[in-house]
């Protein structure tokens, strides 16, 4: 194994754990503390001072401020920032298992904003694999419905906020492998972080106006600090995975998150596995890794080519 696999699979594997396990019960925690808005602005905002602080010296903010690059900065901060939004709502409404279960399907989203995009042929497995793991996806959201697997599938509810934020950070997957080819790991999470703190600050007022200031304590804020230091810890994982791997490689850590939320769902939150959620988990890593294993072409290929008939840059 080369050196560029072995930091992409250092990433792939890391940011699996600390957004499957840690960062995912962190986030379920903080929204019963301090209102969503206000928490998905300051876990971004707080990560972001701290990677200008520790990582001083290491990133052109000339280059990130660059015009040129507006546009699909933008589209980054706003799919980071549509997925935490809807997951910070979301997750306290369904189970860690079944939350992490649904960006499995977010190799194939992205997939399919390319077709979307190109007008592409799509080969008969690649259609299977998709078709498969939306019916996995499909289940669990439909089963949701009923209170006996609340358990271990959540609410209808919080399971439709979590496929919404997926589909935000598929977007966030589709632009970052476009942008990583110009900007360093470090360079990539400030340029989010700028970004995503900027569409989210009115966002933050609006919840202190609605619940006022005295959401925001000790406690609150100890919370709010470990949100922030591990979803730094993710986005540097993420993106060290996405710098050094293909975008459909990177993108397979969404098929490890299941598990690692899986055990995380049921020591912390007495969570249970039903044969519909195992049922579910089948297809839908069945179905995405079939899927992905059809590509010919690879996404950074499609990523390019929709630049380039775009003309965004």
């Amino acid at each position: 194994m080369n050196k560029n696999k072995l930091f992409g699979l250092i990433g792939l594997v890391g940011g699996a754990f600390v957004g499957g396990a840690v960062l995912s019960s962190l986030i379920r925690l903080g929204a019963t503390l301090v209102h969503p808005f206000l928490l998905n602005w300051f876990r971004i905002f707080i990560g972001f001072l701290l990677i200008l602080i520790f990582f001083r010296g290491k990133y052109r903010l000339k280059l990130i401020l660059d015009k040129k690059h507006l546009l699909l900065s933008l589209m980054l901060g706003i799919g980071l920032s549509l997925n935490t939004t809807m997951f910070s709502f979301g997750v306290s409404r369904t189970t860690l298992i079944a939350s992490q279960l649904i960006y499995v399907f977010t190799p194939i989203a992205a997939s399919l904003m390319a077709f979307f995009l190109l007008k592409e042929k799509i080969t008969f497995k690649k259609m299977l694999g998709m078709s498969i793991a939306f019916l996995g996806v499909l289940l669990l959201i439909i089963f949701s419905k009923s209170p006996e697997e609340k358990l271990s599938l959540g609410t209808f509810y919080g399971n439709s906020l979590i496929f919404i934020g997926m589909l935000g950070y598929s977007t966030y997957m589709v632009f970052s492998k476009k942008l990583s080819n110009i900007f360093t790991i470090v360079e990539m999470v400030v340029l989010t972080g700028l970004f995503s703190s900027i569409l989210l600050f009115p966002f933050a007022v609006y919840a202190i106006y609605q619940q006022g200031w005295s959401q925001i304590n000790f406690h609150s804020m100890f919370v709010m600090l470990l949100i922030a230091l591990s979803a730094t810890a993710f986005m540097l994982l993420n993106q060290t995975a996405i710098k050094h791997l293909s975008t459909s490689s990177a993108s397979m850590g969404s098929i490890l998150s299941p598990e690692f939320a899986a055990l995380a769902g049921i020591v912390i939150y007495n969570e249970k596995l039903s044969l519909i959620l195992l049922i579910s988990m089948v297809l839908s890593i069945g179905g995405t890794m079939l899927s992905v294993t059809a590509e010919k072409v690879t996404f950074l290929d499609k990523i390019k080519s929709v630049i380039n008939k775009l003309k965004i840059i």
